[in-house]
């Protein structure tokens, strides 16, 4: 209890700091801890990117986004490998929920 009472204590004293950002989804002491950022701030909008030939035949192209750190920061795009043949890349995205708050949900291989 003493443990996610300090997770539950350190999202408060993130969302004092960052003025900004609200955290939820904080997990018990004997789960896994999740914690999902929504940041009020809406992200810029994507970068053009070149996308350069693949390393490798079959390589995918995972596009960058924005991502927050206290701050918007680009996070570039890059190949990766399926992790199996018939495997494809679902983009991940920002969810916007009614109240203006953003998340970023993480693209995955399906």
């Amino acid at each position: 209890m003493k443990s996610a009472r300090a997770t539950v204590s350190a999202a408060a004293l993130a969302v004092a700091l960052t003025g900004g950002l609200f955290i939820a989804g904080a997990g018990t002491a004997n789960a896994q801890v999740g914690i999902d950022l929504w940041v009020r701030e809406a992200p810029p909008p994507p970068r053009h990117e070149v996308i350069p030939p693949p390393p490798e035949p079959g390589h995918v192209w995972v596009g960058g986004h924005w991502a927050w750190h206290d701050r918007w920061d680009w996070e570039e795009g890059h190949y990766a490998a399926p992790p199996h043949p018939h495997a494809h890349w679902v983009p991940g995205h920002w969810r916007t929920r009614p109240d203006g708050r953003h998340m970023w949900v993480e693209g995955h291989w399906r």
